[in-house]
């Protein structure tokens, strides 16, 4: 009797970065929240009015402002390390470490004046390296969006630790501006890291194996900046629209947060906020865990030839477009994206 067998093992554990950074900052929120309601919700000496429900930088402001120093400081470390754990993954070096031996095909050349088949080949060459953990942008505008994620993270998150430092009962001002600094180049963070993955899945999608035939005959050169052509739905786009919509939500809960007047209300999409913002380690975790395991892939059993492409990295040799078999009933295969989903295999 078959039995259907899934492997979910991880490529590698770079995705517990992330998930490291982001339970320490929950820890933060519940405990200040427990402390706040275990003193019978007092109003601080600071506050100007009595407020149902008081702002995290209130309660930092008190005894818990070395508990809020170490939240902040935490997960703002692991954001950036993060950031950098995504470049290093898709490069094989670490951000500012930019020697000439470490650049890859995608930093010198242009895709202007590639063909469909050379871009699947330079793409594999890159592939064959055991030092790419993740698969490795496609053209430099992907490495630079990485890296300015990285430094508009670090900026925003040094901006939100000196708003921990700087405590809204003794610096009000700066404290302001420190909120204000965070929020601004976080939002550029995310931005980038959006357009670091759609455009990512734009080149992926004529790559795909699911992508149409006619996909075969267009390079990124032939479409303009807006269109695309291919298997769209991708794990790069899905990432990128998933944020899309987390972001979306945020400047939502930010709005009402600094343009409420009601204290109480404004002070609850603070929270909402804080609490949302874990959510976005959780996505980069996926990110980590699915791009980790590109070379799991659940198309590999089926592949005969591919045209060098990049995925398959032990199918080098044909230079004709790729061909994939069709499996038996017996092994109940289904077509979908191998990076998406965890590979299935069957065992007698």
């Amino acid at each position: 009797m078959e039995k259907r067998r899934r492997n979910i093992s991880p490529g590698n554990y770079f995705f517990l970065v992330p998930v490291i950074g982001f339970i320490p900052w929950y820890g933060m929120l519940i405990a200040m929240l427990i402390c706040w309601a275990g003193q019978g919700r007092p109003i601080y000496w600071f506050m100007h009015q009595p407020q149902s429900v008081v702002y995290i930088s209130d309660i930092g402001a008190t005894n818990l402002n070395p508990l809020f120093i170490a939240g902040a400081g935490w997960q703002g470390l692991f954001l950036v390390i993060t950031v950098a754990c995504e470049f290093y993954q898709r490069s094989g070096y670490w951000p500012f470490r930019l020697r000439a031996d470490c650049r890859t095909t995608a930093d010198e050349k242009s895709e202007n004046g590639l063909s469909f088949n050379s871009m699947k080949s330079q793409y594999s060459d890159l592939l064959e390296s055991s030092r790419f953990l993740m698969p490795p942008w496609y053209t430099r505008h992907e490495r630079n969006l990485i890296f300015a994620a990285f430094v508009n993270g670090l900026i925003g998150e040094l901006g939100l630790l000196f708003c921990s430092i700087f405590t809204t009962a003794k610096y009000h001002h700066v404290h302001i501006s420190m909120v204000t600094v965070f929020i601004v180049f976080m939002l550029l963070c995310v931005c980038c890291n959006i357009a670091e993955y759609m455009s990512m899945g734009r080149h992926y999608a004529m790559l795909h194996p699911l992508a149409s035939q006619g996909a075969a005959t267009v390079t990124p050169a032939d479409l303009k900046w807006y269109q695309w052509s291919g298997h769209v739905w991708n794990k790069f786009t899905i990432s990128g629209v998933t944020k899309m919509a987390w972001l979306a939500l945020a400047i939502v809960w930010a709005i009402c947060f600094g343009a409420i007047n009601d204290d109480s209300t404004s002070a609850c999409f603070e929270w909402l906020l804080a609490f949302w913002f874990g959510l976005y380690f959780i996505i980069l975790s996926v990110d980590f865990y699915l791009g980790g395991r590109y070379k799991k892939s659940r198309y590999f059993r089926h592949v005969q030839t591919f045209a060098g492409y990049y995925k398959y990295d032990e199918l080098l040799a044909s230079t004709v477009f790729h061909r994939v078999s069709i499996p038996s009933q017996d092994e109940e295969a289904i077509f979908v994206d191998a990076d998406a989903h965890p590979s299935v295999s069957v065992v007698a």
